[in-house]
């Protein structure tokens, strides 16, 4: 609260100022008005920008605070001024680029003292024309007196003018130097929190996860090497055993085989025995 009433408080002194001449001008001087009333509106031009700078800190200072260490960078960017998103998106991906500030605000400043100047100058030749003017057509003294008069107030014009602009300027100027502190500060909080909750979106902790999975993957790599060994220690051993079970069943399909054989040559050995002896028995009678 305090530091919005400082804020106020500048702005105001600075078009206070500008505003005061002007009005001291009106009415007898419209030079000086003129040039009194385009200072308060380059002043007010000014101040509306910082205001917009100050509402864009006070956000990214809102959404800075507000997390973002469990949801995404772009969500979490949503909510950042968009002037400010870029900047920001490069921050936290470690590149330190500075944020945007006002760019009409320095010129302004400059500006409104160029324009008491102006005011200056154009008051300080008002003067010498009329004093040139008033001596030529003076003949005496009191008369010299009094045309000198009207000529004298371009001096007022001129100092008041240059017054106004200086005063304008150095209001501007602080309020602008404020206001960039106060971004100097919200920037620090930003970083703070890159390197606490958003740091899970920046390329130091990609990296470090990055070679923690490759430490995991390294103290995995021998129990998967063993249990690849096991495995093929173990098809060998299946391979072996089925090789012996081929083997042993070969040599019992050989064995039966073998059997098998000998039985059918004995059965037709046997056959033929028989019939050998069945048909010799009717021819040996007559062959006796």
């Amino acid at each position: 609260m305090l530091r919005n009433a400082l804020h106020l408080i500048v702005f105001l002194l600075g078009l206070a100022a500008a505003i005061w001449i002007g009005i001291g001008y009106i009415g007898h001087n419209t030079l000086g008005a003129a040039v009194a009333l385009l200072i308060a509106a380059c002043y007010c031009v000014g101040g509306w920008e910082l205001l917009q700078f100050r509402r864009a800190t006070d956000a990214l200072l809102g959404a800075t605070r507000n997390g973002g260490d469990r949801e995404s960078l772009d969500d979490w960017l949503t909510r950042v001024p968009s002037p400010l998103r870029g900047p920001v998106r490069l921050r936290v991906e470690g590149n330190r680029t500075a944020l945007p500030g006002p760019a009409l605000t320095p010129y302004l400043v400059g500006l409104l003292v160029l324009l008491g100047m102006l005011g200056t100058l154009l008051g300080m030749m008002a003067t010498l024309r009329g004093t040139g003017m008033a001596l030529q057509s003076a003949t005496d003294l009191q008369a010299i007196r009094g045309s000198l008069a009207s000529p004298v107030e371009g001096l007022a014009v001129a100092f008041g003018t240059s017054i106004a602009g200086v005063a304008a300027s150095a209001m501007l100027g602080l309020l602008s130097a404020l206001l960039r502190r106060e971004r100097l500060a919200a920037v620090q909080v930003l970083d703070q929190h890159i390197r606490t909750d958003l740091s899970v979106h920046g390329p130091a902790w990609q990296r470090s996860e990055g070679l923690r999975l490759m430490q995991d993957q390294a103290a995995v790599l021998p129990a998967l090497v063993q249990q690849l060994q096991q495995m093929v220690e173990g098809v060998q051993q299946a391979a072996a055993a089925s090789h012996a079970q081929l083997e042993a069943r070969q040599e019992a399909f050989i064995a039966r085989h073998d059997a098998a054989q000998e039985r059918l040559a004995a059965q037709l050995e046997q056959s033929l025995e028989r019939g050998v002896h069945t048909g010799s028995e009717p021819i040996a009678p007559t062959l006796q």
